[in-house]
């Protein structure tokens, strides 16, 4: 270092090599160093000039040069801040967005959901893939999601039919819908469902489920109903009215029990 401090007092340094003394010179951490030099050469005033320059005076002229030396200005605190927050946001959507893919990507490799119909039957029992079960009534559909890997198991309902809910892990659901605006979900329950043209009937045989109410305006909120045994909540999409009462479960479900 000593030796290309000696070519800038020389003006020996190539350009880089003089930005690099000045950046060096402008660093407080290396002050002890040149004033370790300072002290020597005012221990040993025998050395000459072409020995070693005056470190004394070099120390001045450089301290005088650095004070010309341009800085790089500081950004306002408002620009700064709404750096870090564009930052974070493009993070964000970055996230937000490879989710999405894949989550899409994951769904266009699952299987069709299956679509199960009773026919002129009687009725039909029907196995889901987390050991529940459906039981359609005669002319009745059930769709079941192909997806039960995620929190909310679904099945769409058109007719009549009982659904026996087995446990599900904590935090997860199965949901019934029924008509566009209705879902039934439960973790552990035995329930009767009638889907008929704009009308949804649910009535708990055992357990307890959540009867929600979904409106087609963003807006709008969501409304969400608790039903136990015997409870029954009756909707009718064109109306919009909601019927609330306690029933005999039996007097719906016995058709189950039948031959």
């Amino acid at each position: 270092m000593e030796d290309l401090l000696v070519k800038y007092v020389r003006n020996e340094c190539n350009r880089e090599e003089e930005q690099w003394v000045i950046g060096w010179l402008q660093n407080p951490d290396n002050e002890a160093y040149l004033r370790g030099l300072m002290r020597k050469q005012w221990n040993n005033p025998c050395v000459t000039d072409v020995d070693s320059p005056n470190w004394q005076r070099m120390w001045l002229d450089i301290s005088q040069q650095t004070k010309h030396v341009p800085t790089e200005p500081e950004l306002p605190l408002y620009r700064t801040v709404w750096q870090q927050v564009i930052r974070i946001a493009i993070w964000v959507t970055c996230i937000i967005a490879l989710g999405f893919s894949i989550r899409l990507l994951r769904q266009a490799q699952l299987p069709a959901d299956a679509v199960y119909q009773s026919g002129d039957k009687p009725y039909r029992h029907i196995l889901l893939p987390d050991k529940s079960a459906v039981i359609l009534r005669k002319n009745s559909t059930v769709k079941v999601s192909s997806d039960w890997s995620g929190p909310n198991r679904k099945i769409w309902l058109n007719g009549e039919a009982v659904v026996l809910v087995a446990r599900q892990p904590l935090g997860f659901r199965l949901q019934i819908h029924t008509g566009n605006h209705v879902v039934t979900e439960t973790q552990e329950a035995r329930v009767y469902v009638n889907r008929k043209k704009q009308s949804s009937q649910v009535i708990v045989e055992e357990g307890t489920v959540n009867f929600i109410l979904q409106k087609s305006g963003l807006l709008d909120k969501m409304k969400e109903y608790k039903l136990e045994r015997g409870d029954m909540a009756e909707y009718n999409e064109g109306s919009t009215q909601l019927i609330r009462r306690h029933v005999k479960p039996s007097a719906y479900t016995s058709w189950t029990k039948e031959n």
